[in-house]
Order: structure tokens, then C-alpha cells, then sequence
């Protein structure tokens, strides 16, 4: 059965307030369509979490949507710390999150044992590390040390992760939610499968024939996936290899106008309150800066060379 609906449907559906958040994106193909539609709906108290955060979750912050946050980092990339994220932590505007840190490693790695069904992991890369000494809403049950049985060494756990949604974008999906990536990975795979359930947001909606015809890249199965919506260029200004380069130049755009908290106000209005959906949003965006700048982020093709999977 076809679980195609559009963005708005599907996030008033399965994202309700107070609910634990995976949102995908690591680097590139960022759900920003979903996130634009949460801050729309004016979703409140969601915990949120991926590794290697930036402009998404920096906006879903200084939107008020955000309650608790767990954590690697949240970076502008080139642009420096999250304004909005910042502001939340320092200042309290719009309010003070709650704030649980890991590495860079070990937050994919709870997620993973999140997918595989396991109550916790080991990881080796925080032992020793300041983030041991800091704890905020997981309290004690931020890690624990057990001693090997095998050798008596010291070993770190940290508890699986199992979102009550995962929200992600991907190149393509077929109607009852097979998804497809190809390109950085990153934890996307393990956060879509912690997910109690999905919603898959594709550049394109493509056969269950087509998918069957290359299954590895096939990161999460229909049966987790609870609404599919096609919504081409659903994560500009970030990027889908394939599809579209990343919009540094309104990655500036944001920097600058999330600098101030009016500044940041005045951006949600005209990006996200001032546009009704996705193609909306695209629509304003050539308006505003042409065709041509809309023409020059499509991605050229250049197509990997071809596998058989006959045997």
C-alpha cells in the first residue's frame, strides 16, 4: 500500500510534541523540508539527536521546538559555533535546553545498538575525556564502567538510543518507503532503524522494481517507514550528491541574519512562516535570487560504473 502524503500531513501525523527525534543529515542530504514544517507547526519540547549537527538543528533551537538535545557538536561549518544554539545555552533565548554531550563516534554507536535491538555498547573513545565528568538530564545513566570480563581492563558503556521518529532524506524511495542513499552515510542508516518508525522524505519516487534492481543501497525497509513524501530539493541549502551542491550562499544568508535574535526571527518569516511547503520555498528562492543561481547548484552527471547482481 502506497504511504505517499505531503510534508505537512506527515509530520502533523507522527511527530508530536515531546517526542524523541532522530534527524538525519550527516553533511549532506538533510531533511530541511521536514524541519521547516516542524518549526511551521510549531511542534515544542522534541528531543533531538545525530551526530555532527548544524544549521537544522540550530534553527529548531532558536525556533523554540527543542527541549533536550543529544549531542556531538552543532557547527556552521565555516561559519563557526550555532548563533541560535549558542544563545540557548549562554542566554536562555527563547529558553535554556537541556544539553547531554558524547563524541563523535560513540553517538552513532548508541544508535547502532539502538538498531540492532542491544540495551547498550562499549566505546573506547570518551574514556578519559571531560565528557565523563559532565552530566545533565541522563544523570548516571549517561555511562557506566564495568571491568572485562575477558581481561579486567575498564570498559565504557553507553545506552542504546531508540527514537520514537526518524526523519530522513534521501536520492530515492519507492511508495511504501524502501530508501536509498548513496553518498556520505554517516549514522543515517543506524538512526533510521532505532526509530520506532520513519519518515522518509526522496528526491524522487522510483519503482520497487528499480530499488530491487541495486538492494545495497537500500538503508531502511518499508515496514519501519510510516510515511514517504517526494519533495524534490528537500534539503537545500544543504545537498543530495546527485541532485544538488551545497548553497553556500544562502549558508551565508543564515549565518548573517541568525547573528541577531531579530535577525533570526526576520529569516524564519521569510523562509519558513512565509512559505507553505517545500516547493513554495523553492519558488521564492529563484525569485529572489534567479534562475540562474537556482540552475548553477544542479549536480552534472557523472554515473558510477555499472554492477551485474545476476548470478
Amino acid at each position: 500500500m502506497s504511504k505517499l502524503t505531503t510534508m505537512k500531513e506527515a509530520i502533523a501525523a507522527h511527530v508530536a510534541d515531546g517526542d524523541f527525534v532522530y534527524i538525519g543529515g550527516y553533511i549532506c542530504r538533510t531533511p530541511f523540508s521536514a524541519v521547516h514544517e516542524i518549526i511551521r507547526q510549531g511542534k515544542k519540547d522534541l528531543t533531538i539527536t545525530r551526530s555532527n549537527a548544524a544549521d537544522d538543528f540550530d534553527m529548531l533551537i532558536g525556533a523554540g521546538c527543542v527541549k533536550r538535545f543529544i549531542a556531538t557538536f552543532l557547527s556552521l561549518g565555516v561559519y563557526g559555533l550555532g548563533r541560535c544554539y549558542r544563545r540557548s545555552i549562554e542566554k536562555s533565548i527563547p529558553h535554556k535546553i537541556e544539553l547531554e554531550e558524547y563524541s563523535n563516534l560513540s553517538l552513532p554507536l548508541m544508535l547502532m545498538a539502538g538498531a540492532m535491538g542491544m540495551p547498550f555498547i562499549p566505546v573506547k573513545d570518551m574514556v578519559g575525556t571531560d565528557l565523563m565528568n559532565v552530566k545533565s538530564f541522563m544523570g548516571d545513566n549517561k555511562y557506566k564502567m564495568i571491568e572485562s570480563p575477558f581481561d579486567k581492563s575498564p570498559v565504557m558503556l553507553v545506552p542504546a538510543l531508540s527514537p520514537d521518529v526518524g526523519i530522513i532524506h534521501v536520492q530515492q524511495s519507492d511508495e511504501n518507503g524502501n530508501a536509498q542513499i548513496w553518498g556520505i552515510g554517516g549514522d543515517c542508516q543506524w538512526g533510521a532503524n532505532a526509530s520506532k518508525k520513519v519518515i522518509v522524505s526522496a528526491e524522487r519516487i522510483v519503482s520497487r522494481d528499480v530499488i530491487g534492481m541495486d538492494p545495497s543501497r537500500t538503508i531502511v525497509p518499508d515496514f519501519k517507514v510510516a510515511a514517504v513524501v517526494e519533495e524534490p530539493y528537500g534539503s537545500h541549502p544543504g545537498y543530495t550528491p546527485g541532485f544538488y551542491d551545497v548553497d553556500f550562499v544562502f549558508g551565508a544568508l543564515y549565518q548573517k541574519a541568525s547573528d541577531t535574535e531579530q535577525g533570526f526571527n526576520e529569516f524564519l518569516d521569510e523562509w519558513v512562516y512565509g512559505t507553505k511547503d517545500r516547493a513554495d520555498y523553492i519558488d521564492h528562492y529563484i525569485k529572489k535570487f534567479g534562475w540562474e543561481a537556482f540552475h548553477r547548484l544542479q549536480a552534472r552527471f557523472g554515473f558510477s560504473f555499472p554492477v551485474s547482481y545476476e548470478y
